[in-house]
């Protein structure tokens, strides 16, 4: 059986790009979490999984967050502060696409 082949996807989803934005911009975000819990303080690290929370940029015990627990990340400044659309990144014109070669038939 051949396997399947499938090209190459972007693996920073627009979840892991706004959230690498409020860590860059060291801006201070509210995390509202699917429990219902809210959690204010600045995004100091992001990875796949894990989002570190703290209070400050120096907190020596800052909160680990899974991403698939948030709900909801807002600003914690005032309303008038627009924080920067992330660019996509630029698509190139021609993308290979699988296509299964058919069947012989005997």
């Amino acid at each position: 059986m051949k396997k399947e082949t499938r090209p190459p996807r972007d693996s920073r989803t627009l979840q892991h790009q706004q959230l690498a934005l409020h860590a860059s911009s060291r801006a201070a975000v509210v995390l509202h979490l699917c429990n219902g819990t809210r959690l204010q303080g600045v995004v100091i690290a992001v990875d796949s999984y894990l989002l570190m929370l703290g209070k400050d940029l120096q907190d020596s015990k800052p909160i680990a967050v899974y991403k698939h627990a948030i709900a909801m990340v807002t600003s914690a400044g005032p309303d008038d502060s627009v924080m920067p659309v992330p660019q996509p990144d630029m698509s190139p014109d021609f993308v290979p696409i699988y296509m299964p070669r058919p069947r012989r038939r005997r």
